[in-house]
């Protein structure tokens, strides 16, 4: 159509879309890639099956359209003088819009219906019907700012950038005002429930954007970037956080504070034998996203160590805590070649390098001090779900009996226990679960029974426990009960039970079943005890004894009738 209009009047496409169409206030709101598409589609037609109300986002809008034309009694007088005929107005026709930003007048339904504009030509002047109802002063007050920015957009929006522009703007304020943490979340519920208290429910409600008491609208603005969200939301959010639309598109609006998940820079060095350990020297470090959560690499520019960490750390944290050592720096692999030349002991690097020996081993191997047999080994990597190769018993027999019979070839004079310090695994498993067989291919205990004279041992034994015996006995204050450990503790025998096991101490062991105690036994002899020197202190009676032998419930209902007879018969 364009093209028939003579060059020069200025009347391009674009003029045309620009001023009489309401694209301009649209394109703030919608994704470049939709815009340019809508923009497509009015200069050359739909074709593809695309539907610009589907595209531009109002096919679906659940705010109603108006039912009749709409127009300002003012505009139409200021029209027909200006031009001798009144037009319909553009911004008149759009929800949201109650009134004239121009003439501060309510906007009024005409007798024209909207249903009948595609089949005939109705000119400005049919119009006429009843005035609107008013509004109070803080609805209209607010009616007026709403119409004023989407005003303001229509004339402006087409020098205004894409919905990509509008998030970015979006972010500043939003973290400005304390509506959106500085890690990109938002506080929804808390933005919700300020807009509405903001507008009231009476102005919402009356331009269809309320909803429970908190404007649930924000988190679908905000969280649908590729989607088109109505304008009237856009310019509520804006009007709350920027107070107009221009003020919002074109002010000055400051940078929100730098997101700092691990505090203020410089960090500190974290490598143990760094001149600057623990001094802040890190000036930048790298900063990303795993799983949701920020990661950050350390790098020391005087030492070269990098490391990580992982999740939001304070700085007043950075000086202490686990830490991911991804390198550990050329200072500290020269210093370590220094102490392998030096020969210094394998775990005498580990102390001073502040790592564990298979560190040590591992840089070891890499620098040819040591020599890959002797790597120590870690267990495989398993991946979590995995099911472990499940390994039968016969085969683990047969393995563990090669592998002790290689140990006895290469250790032909090695005692029992000399084997066992070599390869416990090996013996453990073998007497819990092959214990025959490794008792006839062990060797031979030594000294078991040897030259030792079990009779006089005995008679030594027996003397010895009765003088303990007496000493815990004559003990003053609470007495110890009479066990086989502690009377062989109190006599100076080490290991009695095991002995005894042999059956070669049948003196000691007829002492000792004659003088062991059981826990009665014991409780009686207490008592004993508590009744003389509680009659001594002149505080002799149930209670205080009680307290003094310290027994109760059970205990003590087993011993309370010899305690009575104990208190009426001991002077």
């Amino acid at each position: 159509m364009t093209e028939k209009i003579p060059a020069g009047t200025g009347l391009t496409t674009e003029y045309f879309i620009n001023k009489n169409t309401i694209l301009p206030l649209l394109k703030p709101f919608i994704p470049k890639n939709r815009g340019e598409t809508v923009v497509n589609i009015m200069k050359n037609g739909s074709s593809g099956g695309n539907n610009i109300y589907s595209e531009a986002g109002l096919a679906w809008t659940k705010f109603s359209t108006h039912k009749y034309l709409r127009y300002c009694a003012q505009c139409v007088k200021e029209d027909a003088e200006i031009y001798g005929e009144a037009y319909w107005h553009r911004l008149h026709q759009i929800p949201g819009i109650f009134v004239c930003p121009k003439h501060r007048t309510l906007i009024a339904d005409s007798n024209i219906l909207n249903l009948s504009l595609p089949r005939e030509f109705n000119p400005a002047g049919k119009y006429l019907k009843e005035q609107p109802e008013s509004f109070n002063s803080d609805i209209m007050e607010k009616l007026l700012n709403f119409s004023i920015d989407s005003y303001w957009l229509i004339n402006h929006g087409e020098i205004l950038g894409y919905y990509g522009k509008t998030c970015e703007i979006y972010d500043v304020l939003l973290k400005n005002k304390g509506f959106r943490y500085l890690n990109g979340s938002t506080r929804y519920g808390r933005l919700g429930s300020a807009i509405a208290e903001f507008y009231g429910e009476d102005f919402l409600d009356l331009i269809e954007a309320y909803n429970s008491g908190a404007c649930q609208w924000c988190k679908r603005i905000l969280n649908n970037t590729d989607k088109v969200i109505h304008p009237v939301y856009h310019l509520l959010l804006i009007r709350f956080l920027a107070d107009s639309a221009e003020n919002f598109f074109t002010g000055e609006h400051g940078k929100p504070p730098e997101y700092l998940p691990f505090g203020e820079p410089p960090y500190p060095c974290r490598n143990k034998i760094c001149d600057y350990h623990l001094t802040d020297v890190i000036e930048t470090i790298f900063v990303e996203r795993v799983n949701g959560e920020p990661r950050a690499t350390f790098v020391c520019p005087y030492c070269g160590m990098t490391y990580r960490r992982k999740r939001n750390t304070p700085k007043e944290q950075q000086y202490f805590g686990q830490i991911d050592i991804t390198d550990y720096g050329w200072k500290w692999k020269q210093r370590f070649i220094e102490l392998f030349t030096a020969k210094t002991p394998t775990y005498m690097i580990a102390k001073l390098m502040y790592c564990d020996l298979y560190t040590v081993f591992k840089f070891g191997l890499e620098y040819g001090f040591i020599p890959p047999e002797k790597l120590k080994k870690r267990r495989p990597y398993v991946p979590k779900g995995t099911k472990p190769k499940i390994i039968s018993t016969d085969e683990q027999r047969k393995y563990y009996r090669e592998r002790w019979l290689n140990l006895i070839s290469a250790n032909p004079s090695a005692r029992r226990g000399d084997l066992y310090l070599k390869d416990s695994k090996c013996y453990v498993w073998l007497r819990a679960n092959d214990k025959t067989w490794v008792e006839q291919n062990a060797p031979k205990p030594q000294n078991k029974g040897g030259n030792v004279n079990w009779g006089n041992r005995d008679d030594e034994y027996v003397g010895l426990l009765k003088d303990a015996a007496e000493k815990m006995r004559a003990e003053s204050g609470k007495s110890k009960r009479i066990t086989l450990a502690c009377i062989a503790r109190t006599a100076g025998i080490g290991k009695l039970y095991r002995e005894l096991s042999s059956g070669r101490l049948p003196k000691t062991q007829a002492f000792l079943d004659d003088n062991l105690e059981s826990a009665e036994q014991w409780h009686r002899r207490k008592i004993l005890w508590a009744v003389k020197t509680l009659r001594e202190n002149g505080h002799l009676n149930l209670k205080w004894l009680k307290k003094l032998v310290a027994l109760s419930g059970d205990s003590f209902k087993r011993v309370q009738d010899f305690a009575a007879e104990a208190m009426r018969s001991i002077k």
